[in-house]
């Protein structure tokens, strides 16, 4: 699935960490320059061979997610980037973790510090 400037919409992109803290996940906004990074490493990425991404722990670190609040969401964790827009889901191998890097490297100082985890 490639993002199509013709499928965004106007709204605020919202990132979160997912982390199994007792506490609430961390957020922050990542701005539209940002987004069409994330896009560009998107668009670079393979397919993967095995459907189903490998799913998080249950303690700690559960991956992250990327949404507009409209129709598009990312989720990342371990390698893998899942994006469903509009109720079809599309998974991609990032092998580098290059999308989850660039998303958690964004998050304001001090949104993860209280966090610990691998990625």
């Amino acid at each position: 699935m490639v993002i199509s400037k013709s499928a965004k919409k106007k709204g605020e992109w919202i990132a979160r960490a997912l982390c199994f803290s007792g506490r609430p996940d961390p957020t922050w906004i990542v701005q539209k320059n940002v987004i069409k990074q994330l896009e560009k490493i998107w668009n670079s990425l393979e397919p993967q061979s095995v459907k189903s991404p490998i799913s998080p722990q249950n303690l700690g670190y559960l991956g992250s997610s990327l949404t507009d609040n409209i129709n598009h969401e990312w989720f990342v964790f371990g390698g893998h980037v899942t994006l469903k827009v509009n109720g079809k889901s599309d998974s991609l191998l990032d092998n580098r973790k290059a999308f989850e890097k660039v998303l958690l490297l964004l998050s304001p100082p001090g949104t993860l510090a209280a966090f610990c985890f691998k990625c």
